[in-house]
């Protein structure tokens, strides 16, 4: 037997999610697979002995008027909460301490985090003239900024999103805003000043009560019968003017799903593979996406084993200062009943693009090295009273120069395949704000799809 709905969406990620959510609040018959047990791809969140970590994303930062439309129609607007104000306070390592960054012009010039001659050398970043060509992060920086911005502040803010190289990473598709700024304004200080003068952000960074898995966990629920988890995606073939999905449900064998329009929100390997049936080169070079292995190392100490106040967001290590992790979020400052009475919890990230092979060692190493780096930025004695370990392989896609490529093959496949579209956080940006921006978008084109000219035949 085949079921025939209107839309059928390969993964119950966040963008998966989205556009299944979107599509079926508009009416249309819809089925979201999920090969897991569970929604939510890498947004997870893990109870126990009084902690609450999260094994994935740990915030939302609502830059998006989409983020807030979906919390809306899905009825949990009013569940959300603000992280704490100390959470605007970031952390840097320099010289085996922890520095503050800056929150300001004044804050800039009085900061020991960089000399007197780095802070001269932005003096000239209003007169550099554009770029003649793509760029890698570092190389744009370097030109804009200089070598000390680019270590101890762009850096490790690439680090924390993409867990990735700014040698590497280009400038235009990672940190398309930042781009943005030269090709709009010609200065990053120029571009600055004028977004200060517009519209002032959404908001900050929020979660729930019960965590960020509270809200894939609610977009699930909202789709009843329509989500299916424990069913693989094997491959999707053209049928007519719709598509044939070949499905495997771990309850119920293989089985066809028939569909007029198909949404694909994979990992890249997974997209390359079921898309593959529909041809083109945007298949395959889309499944050679490279991806940087991240170990998330959560840990819960008694408070007076951890000497610092923990009054931030967490910190940030440069690649310059050669420590084993690449950044630690102070988790139990952010929300409230993150942990026990007494204690407080951290959420260290491990590997990444340059350090992938870290991800691979044994667990007792990963947590040995971890809290010995740790240790004496934070002032640590003793050992975790709780650890859990998750290693995501792989983690975080990673546009690098060359990225456009990519987006332009998406684009013709979808031209050469109409009906079918491509979404998740493979083209447009890895976090889960951009994730729903973008889901968003994808469901409002396939609902003008199917109700185009021609609807009437598919």
């Amino acid at each position: 037997m085949t079921d025939r709905v209107d839309v059928a969406i390969l993964g119950a990620g966040i963008s998966g999610l989205t556009a299944a959510f979107w599509l079926k609040e508009k009416g249309y018959s819809v089925v979201c697979l999920e090969a897991s047990g569970r929604p939510g791809g890498s947004i997870t969140t893990w109870a126990g002995e009084g902690f609450r970590f999260e094994l994935g994303p740990n915030t939302v930062l609502n830059n998006a008027l989409e983020i807030d439309r979906l919390c809306e129609a899905s009825g949990i607007l009013g569940e959300r909460i603000n992280a704490a104000p100390a959470a605007k306070r970031r952390f840097i390592v320099k010289g085996g301490r922890l520095v503050a960054l800056p929150g300001g012009p004044v804050g800039f010039l009085t900061t020991p985090l960089f000399s007197l001659g780095a802070k001269l050398r932005l003096m000239k970043e209003p007169f550099i003239g554009r770029a003649l060509e793509e760029e890698t992060i570092a190389r744009f920086v370097r030109r804009r900024l200089g070598e000390e911005l680019l270590q101890y502040a762009v850096g490790p803010f690439v680090s924390g999103v993409y867990a990735g190289d700014p040698e590497r990473l280009s400038v235009r598709h990672a940190t398309a805003k930042i781009y943005a700024l030269e090709e709009k304004h010609g200065s990053l200080i120029r571009g600055a000043i004028a977004k200060r003068k517009g519209p002032a952000p959404a908001g900050g960074l929020f979660s729930f009560p019960a965590g960020l898995g509270f809200l894939p966990e609610t977009l699930a629920a909202s789709l009843k019968d329509a989500y299916r988890s424990e069913t693989t995606a094997l491959a999707v073939e053209r049928a007519g003017a719709g598509f044939v999905i070949r499905a495997r449900f771990e309850r119920d064998g293989a089985q066809d799903i028939s569909a007029k329009a198909v949404v694909c929100a994979l990992p890249a390997r997974a997209t390359g593979a079921v898309l593959a049936p529909l041809g083109g080169p945007f298949t395959q070079r889309i499944a050679s996406l490279p991806y940087a292995d991240v170990a998330l190392v959560c840990m819960g100490f008694r408070r007076d084993r951890v000497a610092h106040p923990l009054d931030g967001f967490g910190f940030l290590a440069p690649e310059a200062e050669h420590r084993h992790v690449l950044g630690c979020l102070f988790t139990s400052s952010l929300f409230p009943a993150r942990a026990p009475e007494g204690f407080v919890a951290l959420s260290a990230f491990v590997g990444g693009a340059m350090h992938g092979d870290r991800v691979a060692a044994p667990e007792a190493e990963i947590l040995h090295r971890t809290v010995e780096d740790i240790r004496p930025l934070l002032g640590i004695t003793g050992d975790p009273a709780l650890s859990r370990i998750v290693a995501w392989r792989p983690a975080i896609p990673q546009y690098i120069v060359g990225h456009g490529a990519r987006k332009e093959d998406a684009s013709a496949f979808e031209s050469a395949n109409p009906g079918a579209f491509i979404s998740g956080n493979l083209l447009y940006g890895v976090s889960v704000g951009d994730c729903i921006k973008n889901a968003t978008a994808v469901a409002g084109r396939v609902g003008e799809y199917l109700e185009g000219p021609g609807a009437g035949s598919r």
